[in-house]
């Protein structure tokens, strides 16, 4: 493998985080949703419409290199274009190679990549840049949409780079669009059973409310009768009574 064909980097004073994804930028990453700023095993990439060029932000943890490449299908090779945060010599550095049957071989033109800022924290490694001319060619999506290839590896001492640990590969999504995610969203599906039982349960809630009351009704109507009955039986004793005393 050659040796990395380095690109002038300055010194990247912001933090890579998830914190705008959805609202101003699109992000992809492994594990799914993580917050590289928070997730040491969090390998995450961000892309932005910068004008006529195209910005991504990428973060992740490596003592040799963090990756993102752009693939016209959902593998990885194929001349992917590549794009490398790097530690060589204990300092950030930027390269743009092409992947190709898991080999990753630099190049030289690195016209269409401007404002490149990376910083080193130990293993933390991040960078932002802006590329410029992106067309997904022989398709009828849209210029910016790829598959996003995030990877890991090795730089040996003269600044070699090992083939790539891919880490995940995404389907095709517009990067331009801030709404694309390789993130797995959850859909909660409306409980009709629960709702039926709830309503079952208060019918028959009902009925023996119901039926509870009617029983109540009848035994004091019962208990009404019975005592008129008993106040006639007495009413009718003491009046035998009197009129027995007034024949004596």
């Amino acid at each position: 493998m050659m040796a990395a064909a380095q690109v002038s980097v300055s010194t990247l004073n912001t933090t890579v985080t998830n914190s705008t994804c959805g609202t101003t930028r699109a992000c992809f990453s492994d594990p799914a949703s993580c917050n590289p700023a928070t997730d040491s095993t969090c390998l995450f990439v961000s892309t932005k419409t910068n004008g006529n060029n195209l910005n991504f932000q990428l973060r992740g943890t490596s003592a040799g290199y963090i990756s993102v490449a752009l693939s016209t299908d959902t593998t990885a090779g194929g001349n992917d274009k590549t794009y490398i945060c790097a530690i060589k010599n204990s300092t950030a550095s930027f390269v743009y190679a092409l992947l190709n049957n898991n080999v990753l071989t630099p190049q030289n033109d690195t016209s269409s990549i401007t404002n490149v800022g990376a910083s080193i924290n130990q293993t933390t490694i991040q960078c932002a840049f802006d590329v410029s001319g992106l067309n997904a060619t022989a398709r009828a999506n849209a210029a910016t949409t790829f598959s996003i290839v995030l990877a890991s590896g090795t730089v040996s001492a003269d600044g070699t780079l090992s083939s790539p640990t891919v880490r995940t590969v995404t389907p095709q999504l517009d990067l331009s669009d801030v709404t694309s995610t390789n993130a797995v969203t959850a859909t909660v599906a409306p409980s009709s059973n629960t709702t039926d039982a709830s309503n079952t349960t208060t019918t028959a809630t009902t009925t023996t409310t119901t039926t509870t009351t009617a029983t109540t009704a009848a035994t004091t109507a019962s208990g009404a009768n019975i005592s008129l009955q008993h106040g006639l039986s007495q009413a009718v004793l003491i009046l035998l009574g009197v009129l027995a005393i007034g024949m004596m």
